[in-house]
């Protein structure tokens, strides 16, 4: 049987060099910090749309510092504190952005209440998955294991690393962002769980990776809804297959979206 090549299972394969070739994941990731710096995901257009000029944006998760890169090409006005628990991450983020005054990086998770958490980092043969460390090893280690992503998965070569970190609430920061991107592998809702007095204070947009039904009746309690971003416009729903990121507005945002419309025509 042989194999059809497309998009999906040339991903497959790269992910199956990154594994097996030394040096092969690495390569490719330097390569796609790099273009970070010029090209986002669409969602992120959404960003011209929201607030006026300057504020604060809190990004959770921030990984390699992709969403990072797309705040300050899209929005240079803002200031950017960054969450990301995983250390290696973390140390990167912060040599990057050391001379930068306007971004802050965090190296604690965030979550429901204080304390401490064991964060689960995957290594796949070469490939250290550090972008799927998680507070399950499940949540750590799902996405490897879904055969239609990995070409000829092989179990023994799948470890996993623990590591403690410190954990907060985002409320105990005390921040004013304008708004919040959370891709937290599955820890979302508990991150917004501890930031319930800045949703209620600020009424911050927000910008939430694969919302399950739980986040979303959360939400609503605080009167939020889900939007997508479509060719520089915010339609109400969730995003559709093939991106990342559903904004989430109350009609207070909405309104004000009109608005600065209208008056722009």
């Amino acid at each position: 049987m042989t194999m059809e090549w497309g998009p999906k299972n040339a991903k497959a394969f790269a992910r199956f060099l990154y594994a097996h070739v030394p040096g092969a994941a690495q390569v490719r990731f330097a390569v796609k910090d790099v273009v970070a710096r010029y090209v986002s995901k669409p969602e992120f257009g959404g960003l011209s749309l929201i607030g006026n000029d300057g504020g604060l944006i809190v990004d959770v998760g921030a990984n390699r510092g992709q969403s990072i890169a797309a705040f300050r090409r899209l929005r240079p006005d803002c200031e950017v504190v960054a969450f990301e628990p995983e250390p290696r991450s973390a140390a990167r983020l912060v040599l990057r952005y050391q001379g930068d005054r306007r971004v802050t990086i965090h190296d604690c998770a965030l979550g429901q209440r204080t304390g401490q958490l064991i964060f689960f980092i995957p290594q796949y043969g070469r490939w250290d998955c550090d972008g799927m460390a998680a507070t399950s090893r499940e949540e750590a280690t799902q996405w490897l294991r879904d055969r239609g992503r990995m070409f000829r998965f092989d179990e023994s070569r799948l470890t996993v690393a623990e590591h403690a970190v410190q954990c907060r609430t985002l409320d105990s920061f005390r921040m004013l962002p304008m708004l919040i991107k959370l891709h937290a592998q599955g820890a979302e809702l508990e991150i917004l769980k501890g930031a319930q007095e800045t949703l209620r204070r600020c009424t911050p947009a927000l910008m939430c990776a694969f919302p399950v039904r739980e986040l979303i009746d959360f939400l609503r309690q605080f009167h939020y809804e889900p939007y997508f971003e479509d060719r520089r416009i915010l339609t109400q729903g969730l995003a559709r297959p093939g991106m990342t990121f559903t904004w989430f507005l109350t009609r207070t945002h909405v309104d004000d979206l009109y608005r600065h419309a209208s008056h722009r025509h």
